[in-house]
């Protein structure tokens, strides 16, 4: 299995506000990703239940 990454796109083809010319500082780390950033720890929790629930939250916690 092959992953196609694009720093443009995202994985639904929707453009990224990089490509377009949203100016940002800096350059993407690796991943493209928050889990990027030195020093941060990143969690989530995602809960379904049935075919109605679908819920979850998500945690970054500055380390230092």
């Amino acid at each position: 299995m092959t992953a196609e990454y694009s720093i443009l796109e995202t994985p639904t083809g929707k453009p990224r506000a990089r490509a377009l010319g949203i100016p940002f500082a800096g350059t993407a780390g690796a991943n493209n990703a928050i889990t990027d950033v030195p020093g941060l720890e990143v969690g989530y929790a995602t809960l379904i239940e049935g075919d109605d629930v679908r819920t979850g939250v998500t945690a970054i916690h500055p380390r230092g």
